[in-house]
């Protein structure tokens, strides 16, 4: 048996060091020393302390095992930085763990090594590509404002003067001449919802980031539905499933953009709506997909679907995914689209738990 344990911990994927009540390290195995560093001879019988605290910048390796000893906790698990003695950088999950006797005196403290760098050095390169995708998207937001608010004060007016001049136009014209002026209206009840539609995009802006939990802002989302003509009178078959969780984020707003992806759902679902919302904790983001049962996108309107006023509805400014998706960009996070495996539509948001 013993020889099984000896074989098991000599050929383990993890670094292990045993360490005795008066620091000295009673037992390596051949991965801690490729691990931390050290040489394998003359490793094992040295003091913890003369290995270890020679060097500043490993103070926080040292004190996992420290606040094992100190603390009444019987193990500490913590990722910290390490350095080699040639300087090398590492990141190292740690843990430890104090084995106390009947008397509660430390008998040993047992530390396991696990090398992280790679996957660290992962994660910082995606987090450095999502901070660049994020950015380019605040830039393009910001561009796509400026034009906004300029059109909207330029033809505002024009269109006012146009609106006014054409009722009045109305009170004196014949019937042959009211079909025109009814045209003209029209169109001009068209540039007016546009203007109201930029106006409302720019207008966009997170003001209140607080903890709130998930749940609430999903039914508030729903409940903004009720008074919407593409809800009354139908019956609308939901299908949510969502951890209780909190996320930090501005309620109302977010739940203004998932207002709009389950409106979107609905309105292009057919007869018996089918809608189903998922949530999960994925790498420390929310990740929120809305499906539903309709035909689904279009090739056309997966290269277009965010392109503001682009529209397959037959009234509408075209404005609701470009909304949601400014709002998903405020809460530094990101919106794709797509159709599922047996059809129907599917988008799915990204927000960090705890953004930067």
């Amino acid at each position: 048996m013993e020889k099984i344990v000896e074989t098991v911990f000599l050929n383990l994927p993890i670094g292990v060091l045993v360490i005795g009540p008066r620091g000295n390290i009673i037992d390596a195995n051949p991965v801690s020393c490729d691990i931390l560093g050290c040489p394998s001879d003359g490793f094992v019988g040295s003091n913890w302390g003369d290995v270890f605290f020679v060097h500043e910048e490993n103070s926080e390796f040292v004190n996992v095992v420290f606040d094992a000893i100190q603390k009444v906790t019987p193990r500490i698990e913590r990722v910290t930085p390490y350095f080699l003695p040639d300087g090398e950088k590492k990141f190292l999950s740690v843990i430890s763990s104090t084995q106390r006797g009947e008397d509660g005196r430390i008998s040993a403290i047992v530390v396991l090594i696990e090398d992280l760098t790679e996957l660290h050095g992962l994660h910082e390169r995606e987090k450095r590509m999502l901070a660049q995708n994020h950015r380019l998207a605040t830039e393009r937001a910001e561009s796509l404002i400026a034009f906004a608010q300029s059109v909207a004060h330029q033809i505002r007016n024009p269109i006012m003067s146009i609106a006014g001049f054409t009722r009045l136009l109305d009170r004196r014209a014949d019937e042959a001449s009211r079909e025109s002026l009814e045209a003209i209206g029209e169109e001009t009840r068209k540039l007016e919802t546009m203007v109201r539609a930029v106006t409302e995009y720019s207008s966009i802006a997170l003001e209140n980031p607080a903890h709130v939990n998930l749940w609430v802002v999903i039914e508030e989302a729903r409940g903004r539905l009720a008074d919407k003509e593409a809800v009354k009178g139908r019956t609308i078959t939901w299908d949510t499933e969502c951890p209780d969780m909190n996320v930090t984020a501005d309620r109302h707003l977010l739940a203004r953009a998932l207002f709009e992806l389950l409106l979107n759902s609905i309105e292009f679902a057919g007869d018996g709506p089918a809608v189903k919302i998922c949530a999960k904790d994925k790498d420390g983001f929310v990740v929120i997909s809305i499906a539903d049962n309709g035909p689904g996108f279009t090739a056309e309107g997966l290269e277009m679907a965010f392109d503001p006023f682009y529209t397959t509805k037959p009234v509408g400014a075209g404005m609701g995914l470009t909304r949601a998706k400014r709002i998903v960009n405020e809460h530094q996070g990101s919106m794709t689209i797509g159709n599922g495996p047996d059809g129907g539509a599917r988008v799915q948001v990204s927000i960090p738990v705890d953004p930067m």
